[in-house]
């Protein structure tokens, strides 16, 4: 039986680790030698640890066959419509683990690629920690009040990472980027305060219970639904939906690579699992206890969101930023998965959580490597591919699963959400889909043909740093062994689809 405890642990781990960290770089700079070895020794150790502690979780939770969601209060107790409250079911156990695995690949990348030497170095890793605490402490979040402060701890620190070079245009981009959040926090502060008047509680299952209540009045039926749009529409500005997505492309252009693929493969992919539990958890869009039909709308969102971000990567020459706006179209994309209402949708969504996450993580960590040697545009990007060949063989793989190419993951989680729209009878919002992919394809090709085709201006070959590549190849490696098994993560849903299938029969 799950207890508190197993919940709370791995948060406490990764924030206890985070308040270590500052005294053990001060000890690790004082050696002479072995600095880097120092460094990523403690950091393994903190996800060991962390990892121990998640997994111990999903097993106790998993122990028992067909498990039921689990809402505890912070003191142990099943939790009441007014107690802050933590969940464990199939959806926030697998967005753990992912979590967790995610970040340790890209703080060992991190090791590498910030220097240890630098006074900031040791609060960039001790934020980046704190972060994974806090994206742990939303995901396991029972109501969204607990889920809202776990969320703007997470973004404060998301602040800091891409501030961190402290130029001008990272600072522009980081004061634009908590613009954008202030006006999301105030949106969603506005719901949470209409929902909490009408039903005294912002547990996700009372507030469930409530809506899809005969005796509620229809004029607070009404109100509820209200503030949960204000509720959507602040997270979807965090989550970067067009049209509020003008954030994203200058913040993870002026971030550092390790702040980038941090940010895009959890923050940036992790912003759709509350749209998840709002939307097809609280707010349901068919079946019996059908509350709102909202399928349309966010089709609709979907289709510009894939449309747009394609486009402007399309005209895109900084390369980074490209990638960026490739992050804006893959938001689209995990819409199309929400807006089916299908298990096959929901399992799509989750899968292209993980492969989305792994690519996007991936581009930016290889396109930081590839700009610290001054190259950033596609005019620069002339000849790399002989200049540096393993560094651009993990760049194609990148852009070639982003386009969903097999056998890459890519492609398996683009035909997971194509078909789960299809079966939706959304067969127009998975042409767009399509049609958009194959735009998509194009300007990745652009960019292959400038790394391989071209002649680079000095022939000069660059040297590799070989350590730096362990991460990107660990990433490599998982985008192609899950596009060739898919099931190794599609069981693992299993559970997650039949417990949504119990809220919503139709499906």
């Amino acid at each position: 039986m799950v207890q508190i405890l197993d919940i709370i642990l791995p948060i406490f781990t990764l924030v206890i680790a985070s308040l270590l960290t500052i005294p053990v770089f001060r000890i690790i700079r004082k050696q002479n030698s072995h600095k880097t070895a120092l460094t990523m020794t403690w950091f393994l150790v903190v996800f060991l640890i962390a990892g121990v502690t998640v997994a111990n979780l999903a097993l106790t939770y998993f122990s028992t066959a067909n498990p039921v969601p689990l809402n505890l209060a912070l003191d142990g107790s099943a939790s009441t419509a007014v107690s802050s409250s933590f969940l464990v079911d199939a959806l926030s156990v697998y967005m753990a683990i992912i979590i967790v695995a995610v970040s340790a690949v890209v703080m060992v990348y991190s090791v590498f690629f910030v220097d240890s030497n630098e006074r900031p170095s040791d609060r960039y890793f001790a934020i980046m920690l704190i972060l994974t605490a806090a994206l742990l402490g939303a995901v396991l979040a029972g109501d969204l009040l607990t889920f809202f402060i776990f969320w703007e701890a997470a973004t404060a620190a998301a602040a800091f990472l891409m501030m961190y070079r402290k130029n001008a245009f990272s600072l522009n981009a980081t004061l634009k980027y908590l613009i954008m959040v202030i006006i999301a926090s105030a949106f969603v502060l506005f719901g949470l305060s209409i929902v909490y008047g009408i039903t005294g509680s912002l547990n996700y299952n009372t507030l469930r219970e409530a809506l899809s209540a005969s005796t509620l009045a229809a004029s607070d039926k009404n109100l509820l639904i209200i503030a949960f749009v204000f509720i959507a529409a602040g997270y979807a500005i965090e989550a970067a939906i067009v049209p509020f997505h003008f954030w994203l492309p200058d913040a993870y252009t002026a971030a550092p690579a390790p702040s980038a693929a941090f940010l895009s493969a959890l923050v940036d992919q992790g912003s759709y699992y509350i749209l998840i539990r709002i939307l097809l958890y609280i707010i349901i869009p068919t079946g019996p206890n059908q509350v709102l039909d909202w399928t349309l709308m966010l089709a609709f969102l979907a289709s510009i969101t894939m449309v747009i971000g394609n486009v402007f990567a399309l005209i895109q020459n900084d390369v980074k930023r490209l990638i960026a706006y490739i992050c804006v179209a893959d938001v689209g994309y995990n819409l199309v998965a929400i807006t089916s209402v299908t298990s096959l949708g929901l399992a799509g969504n989750l899968y292209f959580f993980l492969i989305g996450g792994l690519t996007t993580a991936l581009a930016f960590m290889v396109i930081g490597i590839i700009n610290n040697y001054g190259i950033r545009t596609l005019s620069d990007f002339a000849g790399i591919g002989k200049k540096m060949p393993l560094v651009s063989i993990a760049l194609v793989v990148a852009g070639l699963s982003f386009a969903g190419v097999p056998p890459l993951g890519g492609f398996m989680a683009k035909y997971l959400v194509f078909t789960a729209a299809i079966q939706a009878q959304l067969g127009w919002l998975a042409v767009i889909g399509v049609l958009t992919s194959i735009l998509q394809t194009a300007y990745i090709f652009r960019l292959i043909n400038a790394m391989y085709a071209k002649k680079p201006k000095d022939e000069t070959p660059l040297k590799e740093n070989k350590r730096i590549l362990i991460p990107v190849f660990i990433l490599v490696a998982a985008i192609f062994i899950l596009g060739l098994f898919p099931d190794l993560v599609l069981q693992l849903l299993q559970p997650a689809t039949q417990q949504l299938s119990a809220l919503i029969p139709s499906i």
